[in-house]
């Protein structure tokens, strides 16, 4: 997907461990399109919780 999206203006892609708010909504203006891949959600509950503490 990475190198699918190089030449495509505009798009960025960043792995779920380099997730950040800034990434998500620049500016603190919320509203990107965001585009999960189905491994990225697994990855997304191991990172960033979602789980029992």
């Amino acid at each position: 997907i990475g190198k699918a999206s190089a030449n495509l203006p505009g798009v960025e892609v960043v792995e779920v461990t380099d997730l950040n708010a800034e990434l998500l909504a620049p500016g603190a203006h919320p509203g990107r399109l965001v585009i999960w891949t189905r491994s990225a959600f697994k990855a997304l509950d191991e990172v960033w919780g979602g789980g029992r503490r």
